[in-house]
């Protein structure tokens, strides 16, 4: 049998970039003299949130996952003495 597929979603920093074109339409609107340098300026910002929020998620992951096993090493039943 096939394994189900996997749920995929779309990386933090491509994420991020999704914004890009909505902000350019602005700020071409409210700038237009200075657009296209503050358009660049605007993607690679929206580029290094979406870097920044991949990696924070990544750790927030990991810390989660490493408590989960303290957990479990906790929660299992201690070998009482009898002396």
């Amino acid at each position: 049998m096939a394994s189900e597929p996997r749920e995929w979603t779309v990386p933090a920093s491509l994420r991020a970039l999704l914004w890009w074109p909505p902000i350019a339409l602005v700020v071409a609107m409210v700038d237009p003299a200075a657009s296209a340098s503050t358009i660049a300026l605007v993607g690679v910002a929206l580029a290094v949130l979406g870097v920044g929020a991949a990696g924070v998620s990544s750790r927030i992951g990991r810390r989660r996952a490493g408590s989960d096993a303290a957990v479990g090493i906790l929660s299992e039943p201690a070998e009482q003495s009898t002396a």
